[in-house]
């Protein structure tokens, strides 16, 4: 899904990853997969006709590791950013940039 501009159903994955297994996964399987890394904000999902259309919530894979680092750490993992950050001037005025656009 990484880098997936446009949304795919559960059937749709099922489908690429069945494609080459010998023992195929089942479609709840998937299904089950799909619905907890939406509940996470990985994934956004959308109604569509009887299940949903997911899409990436994560613009890149760098924007996916920061947020399993910071489900990981909490407010730790921050403050190591924000010192990394403080390093360099050029990152500590975008740190403090994208801060005051997000509140």
């Amino acid at each position: 899904m990484m880098g997936a501009e446009r949304s795919v159903t559960v059937r749709q994955v099922l489908g690429v990853l069945n494609a080459d297994r010998a023992q195929p996964l089942a479609c709840t399987t998937v299904m089950t997969v799909m619905s907890r890394l939406a509940e996470e904000g990985v994934l956004d999902r959308a109604p569509q006709g009887r299940g949903y259309a997911y899409t990436s919530a994560v613009p890149d894979e760098a924007a996916l590791t920061v947020r399993e680092v910071l489900c990981m750490h909490g407010g730790a993992a921050v403050v190591h950013f924000a010192i990394e950050a403080a390093l360099d001037p050029g990152h500590r005025d975008q740190l403090w940039r994208l801060l005051e656009e997000s509140l």
